[in-house]
């Protein structure tokens, strides 16, 4: 039997751990590419799980292009900041922790990728986000967010994607906390063409908020238990499409645009507010609002100081009232459905809009050449409006057997009324009626529903403190 030259091993083991020791950063082991370089950096595996490690040291070893895979179930501590375009993911249930009013995470090289992080952020300052962009071309997508401040913010950061991700305030669940003491779950400033795709974001200042930023997309997301489920402001040519806003104060805001697509969302049960509408329009030019459900709102649609726009194919349903316009012009609505709405519709100072084509479940209507329109106009009598526009308890009195007749009796010149020009007989063969041939029996009792409800609103609680 021969001989075991145990220097042999001993030296040639030495060699391979050296070898293996100069591509694992200190403090922790990397995968290694094809070419030798490290390609993911994590944790030492005897650290312990139970133990806190600091992201930063992890983030300065990391090499720029590589990958920093957080081990699965570990607690990192924050904050942190990324100057160079790394990857920075978790193996499943890695969690950023950041009690300080620093951000966890501050963005400052373009081309980073964060997935997959769960963040819990217990800082106090409400106008401090979780996550701060200021970079270029970053992806954010699988984050679960949970924080006392706000959540991901974008500062002069263009084209970044933020997909998938969760944000909730940490007081969600306490409808009476005030919207000061929450940060935004969203907000962009200054910040172009960047796309913010599927989202949930709950119990915020504002849902997604949009600012300066030009040419946003906003789509797929749901905002609850906030002030503006979605908002943009002084921003050129947003989209706004397939969104949901439930249980807000308002819905969609969109203020001070131009060239604006809000198409496709759904704004349910915005009444938390004397204010509170569906979508509001204010200062809003050549922009289309098409195919939007706005259902279970003190206003549906609210538009101020607008212009040019065009409203199609919209469902506006079971609100308190349907459509609310103040000093608009030249806008155009048709192919809708106002159904089941306390007060249909109501304009003032509001001239040289055109309404055709829409559908009206109060209205009777006259169809002789049978082409599914009514020879006969729709017009709509401001006058309930009117009489509880400075004593709010007068709408105790709606439907009541007087009402029509004073209507009558005060009726004035009719020539500024909105009118439909050509209404239709039937609703529109994508609008499906709820409870079927009874549905068209609801109006009344779910407008009192909605009625004692904003009377409630506003005797027992006033107005929520913005």
């Amino acid at each position: 039997m021969g001989k075991v030259r145990r220097g042999g091993v001993v030296a040639s083991t030495m060699v391979l751990l050296l070898l293996a020791a100069s591509n694992w950063p200190a403090g922790g082991f990397a995968e290694v590419r094809a070419d030798g370089s490290a390609a993911a950096t994590t944790a030492d595996s005897d650290y312990g799980k139970d133990r806190v490690q600091d992201l930063q040291p992890l983030i300065d070893r990391t090499p720029s292009g590589g990958t920093l895979t957080l081990e699965r179930g570990r607690v990192y501590a924050g904050p942190a900041t990324i100057d160079k375009p790394i990857t920075l993911a978790s193996a499943g249930q890695s969690t950023l922790t950041n009690p300080g009013d620093e951000p966890a995470l501050v963005l400052k090289a373009d081309g980073i990728v964060i997935r997959d992080l769960i963040i819990r952020d217990s800082g106090t300052d409400p106008k401090k986000p979780s996550v701060l962009v200021q970079s270029d071309r970053n992806r954010i997508e699988g984050i679960d967010l949970v924080t006392q401040g706000g959540g991901i913010y974008l500062r002069e950061a263009n084209d970044n994607e933020l997909r998938n991700n969760r944000i909730q305030g940490a007081g969600a669940g306490k409808r009476s906390e005030a919207f000061s003491k929450r940060g935004n779950g969203i907000d962009l400033f200054g910040s172009s063409r960047n796309v913010i795709e599927g989202n949930t974001i709950i119990h915020v200042h504002d849902g997604i908020y949009v600012e300066s930023s030009n040419e946003t997309r906003v789509s797929g997301n749901t905002a609850i238990d906030s002030r503006y489920g979605f908002h943009f402001m002084f921003s050129g040519k947003p989209e706004l499409v397939d969104n949901v806003g439930e249980g807000n104060v308002t819905g969609g805001m969109v203020m001070g645009v131009e060239g604006a697509v809000v198409e496709g969302n759904r704004f349910d049960k915005q009444t938390e507010n004397v204010n509170s509408q569906g979508i509001l329009l204010y200062d809003v030019h050549n922009s289309r609002i098409d195919r939007n459900r706005v259902e279970g709102n003190r206003v549906g649609v609210y538009i101020e100081n607008s212009t040019g726009n065009s409203l199609a194919d919209n469902e506006v349903s079971r609100n308190f009232i349907g459509m609310q316009m103040i000093g608009a012009s030249g806008n155009a609505f048709k192919d809708s459905v106002f159904a089941a709405n306390v007060i249909q519709a109501q304009a003032t100072e509001s001239d040289d809009n055109t309404l055709s084509g829409n559908y009206w479940d109060d209205f009777g209507g006259l169809d002789e050449n049978g082409d599914g329109f009514s020879e006969l106009r729709y017009e709509i009598d401001p006058f309930f409006l009117q009489a509880t526009e400075d004593i709010d308890a007068f709408q105790i009195f709606f439907q009541s057997p007087g009402l029509p007749f004073l209507a009558e009796v005060f009726r004035t010149d009719t020539s500024k009324w909105l009118k439909d020009l050509k209404p239709r007989i039937e609703p529109p063969s994508w609008y499906e009626e709820p409870g079927g041939s009874e549905g068209r029996g609801t109006t009344l009792r779910l407008g009192l529903a909605l009625l004692a409800a904003s009377a409630m609103t506003i005797y027992r609680w006033g107005y929520r403190k913005s």
